[in-house]
């Protein structure tokens, strides 16, 4: 599965599926700071990952969880 970044502005950013552009992450920051919150989306539910210091480390620990869901026996319902 393939995925990619898109700047929604608003210092807003979604991690999709390219193949049907489904989004299964997010990274923003908080309320005038410049702490980056990353989540999933898992079963069309949030699933809170943690706050960053840089929006490279917050769209690098989106891409890791769908990078280790990949690579789980178990199935993600996404």
């Amino acid at each position: 599965m393939k995925y990619e970044w898109k700047d929604a502005g608003h210092e807003t950013h979604y991690y999709y599926k390219t193949e049907d552009g489904q989004i299964v992450g997010q990274v923003h920051n908080i309320a005038h700071t410049k702490i980056y919150m990353a989540v999933a989306i898992v079963r069309n539910a949030e699933e809170f990952i943690g706050r960053y210091i840089t929006l490279e480390f917050a769209q690098a620990a989106v891409s890791n969880f769908w990078d280790l869901q990949s690579r789980t026996l178990l199935e993600a319902d996404i």
